[in-house]
């Protein structure tokens, strides 16, 4: 029994008022960024309603977080606790830096460009750049109907994207 309730964490029974972290593990976060650089856990949210026969938590969630559908209850298990920050040994250090979430998700993305094309096998990919700033790799398919396509094409010098050169290819 001791090895089975190794990991668990009862200690951790937080009260209405107290400020916690929420894990991102469960979270969809804004695609297009590297996972291993986003955060593991997001801000100090103050507990509103503490269900401790349930371990089950209700957290006051900023209003960006609510328009992303993001439920305001979690399990213990997806919480931290908040320490605050030690002037005397942490001088000048920020205490609250709220996590970017991008754009919402209403918001419309444009093609500005197509930029590049790379070759796996036999599928075709293009690398759009968006009019918000971001570049993604796209598939074929995805890009046929862009006006952004026939002006790439036409850079190119070819008439169908299946023209387009191989990597090493000799024109």
């Amino acid at each position: 029994m001791h090895h089975a309730n190794r990991r668990r964490r009862n200690d951790d029974e937080f009260q209405n008022g107290e400020l916690v972290y929420v894990s991102t593990a469960d979270l969809s976060l804004p695609k297009g960024r590297a996972k291993k650089l986003l955060p593991k856990y997001i801000s100090p949210f103050k507990i509103l309603d503490a269900r401790t026969d349930t371990s089950s938590y209700q957290v006051e969630l900023p209003a960006q977080l609510c328009t992303r559908r993001l439920h305001d209850r979690f399990h213990q298990s997806r919480l931290c606790p908040h320490h605050p920050n030690d002037d005397a040994l942490f001088l000048h250090r920020e205490t609250y830096a709220a996590y970017d979430f991008g754009t919402p998700d209403n918001q419309e993305w444009l093609v500005d460009e197509i930029i590049a094309h790379k070759w796996g096998g036999n599928k075709l990919k293009f690398q759009v750049c968006w009019n918000l700033g971001d570049t993604t790799w796209e598939l074929e398919n995805t890009c046929m109907e862009l006006q952004a396509l026939d002006e790439y094409l036409k850079l190119k010098g070819v008439e169908v994207p299946g023209d387009l050169p191989r990597k090493g290819a000799s024109p």
